[in-house]
């Protein structure tokens, strides 16, 4: 039973309680004046909620089992006594039931084969016919970003033919699940994965071993735990984090590597590449997708350096 309450900014945490003390396993929070500022910023992700006025809402999930109305009950009862010391708004209580689904696995009905430049993208469950010059690359992402249906990690694997070479050094920044660096590994690559997530680093691992690549995926944050100079450093992330990536990756880049970047909204796509320009790299190559854009850049490091993208 989804609980629902009508109330203030002022008393929402102490609502939250009371559904929590009322056995709620989950209590959501919906603040109005949140929404207004999200939908006026250029962000990433964006919730699918509309609120069409400004009432705070709290809600939260109960089993439906015995004794749940009565835990309703002492819920009202509660709401109206902390009227005495708190502005609780109208208080007004709505129940929805839900159908319990299983979550983690009902998304699979929709995650389908996808051919993506020479990769087909096959859910780990599906066994389809292998199309000839096709390289397979078998995913279960779990809780971990990278399915490949997403445009950032499509336009990444767009670029990776052109660059993730035969024996080339890669480090594959926040792999979520491990889905460009076995793309890396299976154009010949020797790749180091990162994620600061333990369950990117626990289903990136599963993953590599289901496509049968040899590749250590650490936990750590960017680049501060990897050693040696590497040939192309990928980072599908966000663009703040890219930004703050490229001092690093001058440390740990060969000269005449790469950085190819993706994860970049298109209102951002400006102070990336100034961050680019200002930590020495040449962008060579550009690709978007609805509203998003990838870069590949090359860092020089001296005037002499050769150029390998």
């Amino acid at each position: 039973m989804e609980i629902t309450v009508e109330t203030t900014a002022t008393a929402m945490e102490m609502v939250g309680e009371l559904l929590t003390e009322c056995g709620c396993t989950g209590v959501v929070y919906h603040d109005p004046r949140l929404w207004a500022e999200l939908k006026t910023k250029p962000v990433e992700l964006l919730p699918a909620v509309q609120l069409d006025d400004q009432a705070y809402r709290v809600s939260g999930y109960l089993a439906v089992g015995p004794g749940w109305e009565e835990q309703v009950m002492k819920l009202r009862t509660r709401i109206e006594e902390i009227r005495a010391f708190l502005p609780v708004g109208s208080g007004a209580v709505r129940l929805r039931e839900l159908h319990e689904e299983d979550w983690a696995n009902a998304w699979k009905e929709y995650y389908r084969p996808e051919r993506i430049g020479p990769f087909l993208i096959t859910p780990s469950w599906l066994s389809p016919p292998l199309p000839a010059g096709t390289i397979p690359i078998r995913l279960d992402p779990g809780m971990a970003f990278g399915t490949g249906t997403h445009p950032t990690t499509q336009l990444c694997l767009e670029l990776l033919p052109a660059v993730a070479r035969p024996g080339a050094i890669v480090y594959d920044i926040g792999t979520g699940s491990g889905i460009l660096a076995i793309a890396a590994a299976k154009l010949g690559a020797k790749v180091v994965a990162v994620d600061k997530d333990p369950v990117a680093v626990r289903v990136a691992t599963e993953n590599c071993a289901l496509n049968q690549v040899a590749i250590p995926v650490v936990a750590g944050d960017l680049l501060a735990d990897l050693e040696g100079p590497a040939d192309l450093i990928v980072a599908n992330i966000l663009a703040e984090v890219i930004i703050a990536l490229l001092p690093q990756a001058v440390a740990r880049l060969k000269p005449g590597g790469a950085v190819l970047a993706s994860g970049i909204i298109d209102q951002k796509a400006a102070k990336v590449e100034a961050a680019f320009t200002s930590a020495g790299f040449q962008i060579t190559k550009a690709l978007s997708k609805e509203d998003w854009v990838a870069y590949l850049a090359v860092w020089k490091g001296k005037d002499d350096a050769e150029i390998f993208y």
